[in-house]
């Protein structure tokens, strides 16, 4: 039997492991030490690290697959929508399938905008950006590949990066931008393009502390999940109350707050980016196309659209009518800029008829209002493209 007192403890039955664990302990407090001296001897100046800083592209990972039904909260908004699942799926350069239809095609057109660009929550074959190259093909007989570079959130800072980093490589002959909304909110919100809001800055940054090291390891836990279960992780996602949750007000730090619109700057600042775009088009040998925002923000709205924008004036002290007022100037400024610089403008929002059959919610198009926007497109681009330097033969003509 043995004895208690003979008994050895931790510490004497592992002299290695504390030997190990002091000289660990000694050199940990021997670098800090050091590091201290030599800190103070560069007067703390030495930083190999500093914030990494790029450019945001705004854009569907490459590759995405998702099948995508609207919540029951937007279905409350959103009386012009069907409670449906919808296929959204990405290919490799980033653009919204189907895209790339034709390996050598004879027309090439890319899409950039916003959500309304983008369409989620429309069927594949009916999203304006691919049935528009549909339409042209069956009028003309040519081969044609139309991009949908749309996202939700995208302003015109964002399209005219999406311009020069993806689609001016594809050599398109045709460029079509539609935006308004998008630039109201963000100019009205933030006052600036050049902003520090986390989802709407056209820059990124990575800090260099410990917080991001623990971003950075909760993104590889969330990838290696992806990877091994991506289909029971998108269900345990709706099942937990974090999963379930809405995505954040990106403009959550001004909200309450009360705003004024300044009509003159947002003019003058949206006015310099559809420049710009027309300048990189012409630039770059591609015809611009600019199309005027649809809406439901009418003289008389209907009751969700006032509801939908009483709780901005609650928020932010913005009436309806002062809204509206932004809203169709800047579709002015989009016909005044294309007139100025002879640019073909598509006019969706004198021409799509603002009720929930075509637009779902403000401003968003469901299926027949895509369609409707595909047939005045494949319409309105007939002399762009009969135009163009090197003009395709029409199926009459051959």
């Amino acid at each position: 039997m043995d004895n208690p007192s003979n008994r050895k403890n931790w510490l004497e039955r592992n002299p290695k492991k504390v030997v190990g664990a002091i000289v660990l302990l000694a050199m940990g407090c021997l670098a800090v030490v050091t590091e201290k001296i030599l800190a103070r001897r560069t007067h703390d100046l030495i930083n190999p690290i500093g914030i990494k800083r790029s450019i945001k592209l705004r854009e569907f990972n490459p590759l995405y697959r998702d099948v995508l039904a609207p919540d029951p909260e937007y279905l409350r908004k959103a009386d012009g929508l069907e409670a449906k699942k919808f296929v959204l799926r990405v290919d490799r350069q980033g653009f919204i399938m189907p895209a790339k239809v034709h390996d050598r095609p004879d027309l090439t057109i890319a899409f950039l905008g916003g959500s309304t660009t983008e369409c989620t929550y429309v069927e594949e074959e009916n999203r304006f950006p691919y049935l528009t190259g549909r339409l042209i093909e069956q009028q003309t007989g040519l081969k044609v590949n139309s991009y949908n570079a749309g996202r939700s959130g995208a302003n015109t800072l964002h399209c005219l990066n999406i311009l020069l980093n993806r689609v001016v490589n594809l050599k398109p002959d045709v460029v079509v931008l539609m935006e308004n909304i998008n630039d109201l909110a963000i100019l009205m919100y933030e006052k600036t393009y050049w902003n520090t809001n986390p989802s709407r800055s056209p820059l990124q940054e990575r800090l260099p502390n410990f917080k991001t090291v623990g971003q950075d390891l909760r993104q590889i836990f969330y990838l290696v999940r992806d990877l091994t279960f991506p289909n029971l992780s998108r269900e345990l996602k709706k099942l937990s109350p974090f999963g379930r949750k809405a995505k954040g007000d990106e403009f959550k730090d001004v909200r309450g707050q009360k705003i004024t619109i300044d009509q003159d700057m947002l003019v003058r600042e949206f006015s310099l980016n559809l420049q710009t775009f027309i300048n990189i088009c012409r630039a770059r040998g591609i015809t611009p196309v600019l199309m005027t925002q649809a809406s439901r923000l009418t003289d008389h709205p209907d009751p969700p659209i006032k509801q939908i924008m009483h709780q901005l004036e609650i928020s932010q002290g913005i009436t309806y009518g002062e809204f509206k007022a932004a809203f169709d100037r800047l579709n002015r400024t989009i016909r005044d800029v294309g007139a100025k610089n002879q640019v073909r403008v598509i006019d969706l929002a004198g021409e799509i008829p603002p009720v929930k059959e075509n637009i779902c919610d403000v401003a968003h198009f469901n299926d027949r209002g895509s369609r409707l926007v595909a047939a005045r497109l494949a319409a309105g681009l007939a002399p762009v493209i009969a135009s163009l330097p090197k003009k395709p033969l029409f199926r009459n003509e051959k």
